[in-house]
C-alpha cells in the first residue's frame, strides 16, 4: 500500500528506508523524498514508524 502518492513510496519502502537510516524518520524522509510536496502523508507515515518502533 501507497504510504505517499506524490513519490509513490510503499509501506515496505519506508519500512526498509526506516531501518536502513539508523530508524530515524527525518533521515528517511530525506532518503525516500516522503512529504516534500503537498505533505498530506506526513501524518500516516508519522503513525506507521510509531507501529514499525512498537515492534521492535
Amino acid at each position: 500500500m501507497y504510504v505517499c502518492i506524490c513519490k509513490k513510496i510503499t509501506e515496505n519502502d519506508l519500512r526498509d528506508s526506516y531501518q536502513r537510516c539508523d530508524c530515524n524518520i527525518n533521515e528517511s524522509q530525506k532518503d525516500l523524498g516522503f512529504s516534500s510536496k503537498c505533505g498530506k502523508c506526513r501524518p500516516s507515515i508519522e503513525s506507521l514508524v510509531k507501529k514499525i518502533q512498537t515492534k521492535k
